[in-house]
């Protein structure tokens, strides 16, 4: 592995001035699971990192109202362990449960797996289906933007050379909404997805009817997609039975536009996009589409 300058700043006005003077030629790294292995494969075109794991302002939890914020140093274990992401973002609570080990969970930080910009990234579905927007930061001052356009291909954000991310910000799930989070991936638990899927559903009136309707897929295209398709054949059908819900799964093959490599071939995670979103629905509808 090459040699590398490292910079462990312990303010955030300190670290926004080093990324504004470094700017593309400095790594910012909180918990490193996936950046250490990278660097180690000698694939980080930086010679500098930047250690922002002893900065407050990027820690926490907070309770906004009709949303939830994470700052981007928060770990997957203390989202899993925080009462209002399993009550309240029950999503991505389920989605971030897949992601590694313990191990990694424990410094893997939700910042990190957002800024990794994978395909496959666990956490990106959810985020996608809770509208979740990023708080962005720079010497320049700060600035939302919504996920959906952040990811500009597999490891292109739209951030800019001297920015942050300070932390994510999304909707509060719902009393009268449902939902799911699904993965394969090559083996249970520290696989990384072949394919995987959120989707979160607000119910009608109308029994087996929604109002809204959210479908966001991961490692089937460039980046994670919402199915547009798909969400508005949920909004205009009534899913009163498993072919209904069948032939709303097969709109996926519609959406996705995915790759073969050494996780599955184009068509295996094509076939795979279909079933979870199927099984998914399917296992709503048996439930009487009950939280």
């Amino acid at each position: 592995m090459k040699e590398l300058d490292y910079f462990y700043p312990k303010t955030l006005d300190e670290a926004l001035h080093i990324k504004n003077g470094l700017k593309s030629s400095i790594r910012v790294i909180a918990g490193g699971t996936d950046l250490v292995v990278r660097l180690k494969q000698e694939q980080v075109a930086e010679d500098k990192l930047l250690d922002i794991t002893k900065i407050p302002e990027l820690k926490g939890i907070e309770d906004r109202g009709d949303t939830i914020y994470v700052g981007a140093g928060t770990t997957h274990t203390e989202l899993l362990e925080h009462p209002l992401i399993k009550n309240a973002a029950p999503i991505l609570f389920d989605a971030v449960k897949t992601i590694g080990s313990p191990q990694i969970r424990n410094i893997g930080t939700i910042g990190g797996n957002i800024a990794n910009a994978s395909p496959a990234g666990d956490s990106i579905p959810a985020l996608f289906v809770l509208l979740a927007k990023l708080h962005l930061r720079s010497v320049d001052g700060s600035r939302t933007v919504a996920i959906e356009e952040f990811f500009l291909g597999p490891g292109k954000t739209a951030i800019k050379d001297n920015e942050i991310i300070m932390g994510v910000e999304f909707e509060k799930w719902k009393d009268n909404e449902v939902g799911f989070f699904r993965k394969v991936g090559q083996r249970k638990g520290t696989a990384i997805s072949i394919v995987n899927a959120a989707v979160r559903l607000t119910k009608d009136s109308t029994p087996n009817k929604f109002s809204k309707a959210y479908v966001a897929l991961g490692a089937v295209a460039p980046t994670v997609v919402r199915a547009k398709i798909v969400e508005n054949a949920l909004q205009n059908e009534t899913l009163d039975s498993l072919d209904k819900i069948m032939y709303i799964a097969r709109l996926v093959f519609r959406e996705v536009s995915p790759i073969s490599d050494v996780r599955g071939s184009l068509e295996y995670r094509r076939d795979v996009s279909i079933n979870i979103v199927y099984e998914g629905l399917a296992d709503l509808f048996l439930n009487g589409f009950r939280r």
